[in-house]
């Protein structure tokens, strides 16, 4: 069969990414925890264990063949025939928006790549349904669709290239600027940024964002003035971009978040930090702080 990545939908083992409608920590939790254990599955080749993360009357769709797979013992079949033909098939993604409709349904949505051994890394793009039965989450469904593969990593950083210029945010505790600017032969990204705070306190630091042309996604790593450091990547749902890093801090305590950026005009963007961990322990998200783009210097001389 043409494998479906439908198996890929357990992308909340990188971490979680963003809700439209909040949900409740311990269900988000629940969900994070049944995605995790989804794709280590996966990732172990048990097609049993696969298929028991789905409920019975599952359906999975592939929408570019058509391919329809209805209920969970003709996808254990299936999981069973293709841990079979692909021996050491693995999978990485993102999971890009993620919905509570209620309290036991939700919508997830986000990319995935499949790497089979020698043949070219496949991204796709899936929308899912899960639902609580007997106090667990399962896949009531889940359809996919391929994604375009940009021509080269400075096409792909298009899609980014609005972000070009100076930023800052002033509050009554800190001030915020930050640079977006090409790296030569528009092959990265880079963005510097720095933290001025009402006690004196100062945090600088720069980020490299590059296209993975072999995960077929985006990637980030920053390095700041405290020795702090860590690596993230970048997915984006409608008009927002979401960030997720894990970063090692000055202290060695590993740290987890993800940062929401929506693009509200030109001019405006807002930034949020939810998803935020430290060794494990989750922390509240912080509020959105509003940035602006600054007024270019040559214009403003010319007004005079």
């Amino acid at each position: 069969m043409k494998v479906s990545l439908f198996m890929a939908v357990a992308l909340l083992a990188t971490g979680m990414a963003a809700t439209t409608v909040a949900a409740a920590d311990d269900e988000s939790a629940a969900i994070q925890a049944r995605l995790t254990g989804y794709l280590e599955a996966f990732n172990d080749g048990d097609a049993g264990a696969v298929s028991g993360f789905w409920a019975e009357d599952a359906v999975s769709v592939n929408e570019e063949t058509g391919e329809r797979t209805i209920g969970r013992d003709a996808l254990l079949e299936d999981f069973k025939t293709f841990f079979s033909d692909s021996p050491g098939a693995r999978i990485t993604g993102d999971v890009n928006h993620i919905r509570l409709v209620r309290p036991e349904v939700a919508i997830v949505e986000g990319q995935v790549t499949l790497f089979l051994p020698d043949v070219e890394p496949t991204p796709s793009a899936y929308t899912a349904v899960m639902v609580k039965e007997s106090g667990k989450w399962v896949l009531e469904s889940s359809s996919e669709r391929p994604l375009p593969t940009p021509a080269s990593p400075t096409a792909a950083l298009e899609d980014l290239g609005w972000l070009v210029g100076e930023w800052s945010e002033e509050s009554d505790s800190v001030s915020v600027s930050t640079t977006f600017r090409w790296s030569p032969s528009n092959a990265f990204l880079i963005r510097s940024y720095n933290a001025e705070y009402a006690d004196g306190e100062v945090f600088e630091g720069t980020q490299v964002i590059g296209w993975n042309p072999r995960e077929k996604r985006f990637q980030t790593w920053n390095f700041n003035s405290d020795g702090s450091f860590g690596e993230g990547v970048v997915s984006r749902s409608g008009d927002e971009w979401l960030l997720k890093t894990t970063q090692v801090e000055s202290d060695g305590v590993l740290s987890a978040s993800t940062l929401v950026v929506k693009r509200v005009d030109d001019d405006t963007l807002t930034v949020q930090k939810i998803g935020q961990s430290e060794d494990g322990i989750m922390l509240p998200a912080s509020d959105p702080i509003t940035l602006r783009r600054a007024a270019d210097a040559n214009a403003e001389g010319a007004e005079q």
